[in-house]
């Protein structure tokens, strides 16, 4: 195993390089990637470190293993249907959609397949991401049976073509994508994606410490245009502290804007949330309006279990609670979020959403022991099941929960 010194060292460089803070199992995965790369040439573990300092090709080769590149066709399916039901019947030709940590290219082909349908007549897609191993694949459009999670039967027949063992994205829709490395929080504005109307930039911000989160958005809000849309991942608006953007309800998803008043009056089926200057994502005390599938106030857990009320389906008293305390978190009074969280917490121990907002109010109420404990018994009980929240989250991967919930237990101070 590589020192913990020479560990610190590499870690510490990769934040300072490219933004990337890393998450114990990244961490772990960086020691075995560095003593193991060591061995495989030869060399002590310092010069592979030494080679990360210098920046030379040991440095991509290091993001490329610690990047997460877990991803999907047509993922998150309420944020996907709301972009094309409400969004995209607002935008016109020429067109540009940027999708910003692109990964795979999952995410760019899927929004690829929806401007193909959508009558615009010309648009384009631009793709980004530090790792040149994801971006060699998104450039292919090629891919294993097993990478096709979430693409329908329907898509896969208009827009794949078997190769062999392998899925490739038909020519005619993998020439409107294009593929090019950024680093989102330290290089310049992309040319590439100029005057983007609409950025999805998806569970990345959670990745990037506090300064590095404000120079990803101050990137983005000078890319795109003023006007235009950012979908985020469920977690990132937990870590923004600027007034670039507000949040805006579109269908029973979540998008970001730019400030501009006149603007929501006049974009049919798109609803400021109330108090909007209250749910920006802005250094205020109050709530940041968590936009993670725990906060959705029509597709999350509160609003299944209004809906199961209404059925006379459910539990009414934790359900009814569980929607009290969203309701408290999305109107930023968090002692009340805390008071209905403990209760759903109390009668059910191993709801781990609820734990996990719990966590998220004390945070807001500067009690920061009170939010580690709450994200540790969250911790737990998805190491125990994780069957009810993955019904609870709607699409989302396990895996991002489990992360998320890592990230803040490594910012919170041990009691």
């Amino acid at each position: 195993m590589t020192s913990e010194i020479l560990l610190d060292t590499a870690s510490e460089f990769v934040q300072r390089t490219v933004g990337l803070r890393l998450d114990p199992a990244q961490r772990n995965r960086l020691d075995y990637w560095l003593h193991h790369t060591a061995e495989q040439r030869g060399v002590p573990d310092q010069t592979i470190v030494d080679e990360i300092a210098a920046e030379g090709p040991a440095l991509q080769a290091c993001l490329d293993e610690l990047t997460v590149q877990e991803t999907s066709f047509f993922r998150d399916p309420a944020q996907i249907a709301a972009f094309r039901r409400d969004v995209v019947p607002t935008l016109h030709s020429p067109l540009t959609v940027w999708s910003a940590g692109c990964a795979w290219g999952q995410e760019p082909y899927t929004l690829a397949m929806m401007l193909a349908e959508s009558g615009i007549a010309e648009w384009r897609v631009v793709a980004s991401d530090i790792s040149s191993r994801a971006l060699r694949q998104a450039a292919s459009g090629r891919y294993e049976e097993r990478q096709l999670t979430g693409l329908g039967e329907t898509e896969r027949s208009r827009y794949l073509r078997r190769t062999g063992d392998h899925w490739e994205v038909v020519p005619e829709l993998r020439s409107r994508v294009t593929v090019f490395r950024h680093n989102l929080s330290r290089d310049p504005a992309p040319a590439q994606a100029a005057g983007a109307e609409v950025v999805f930039c998806r569970n990345v911000l959670i990745y990037l410490d506090r300064r590095d989160v404000l120079a990803a958005l101050e990137r983005i809000a000078t890319t795109m245009d003023p006007r235009g849309w950012v979908f985020l991942g469920y977690s990132e608006s937990l870590w923004q502290v600027t007034e670039r953007f507000h949040l805006v309800r579109v269908g029973t998803a979540f998008a970001y804007r730019q400030p501009d008043p006149a603007m929501a009056a006049v974009v049919a089926g798109v609803r400021p949330l109330p108090g909007h200057s209250n749910h920006s994502l802005s250094t205020s005390t109050r709530a940041k309006a968590p936009d993670h599938p725990a906060a959705r106030l029509d597709g999350g857990p509160a609003g299944r279990a209004r809906a199961a009320e209404d059925q006379g389906g459910g539990d009414p008293s934790t359900a009814a609670l569980l929607a009290e305390g969203e309701a408290g978190l999305q109107s930023g009074d968090a002692a009340a979020a805390v008071a209905a969280l403990r209760k759903v917490a109390y009668l059910d121990p191993d709801h781990a959403i609820a734990h996990f907002q719990l966590g998220l109010a004390f945070e807001l109420l500067g009690e920061a022991h009170q939010a580690r404990r709450a994200f540790s018994v969250a911790r737990a009980a998805l190491r125990r099941s994780t069957a009810a929240a993955e019904v609870a989250l709607e699409g989302y991967q396990i895996g991002e929960l489990v992360r998320m919930i890592d990230h803040r237990l490594t910012r919170t101070p041990k009691p």
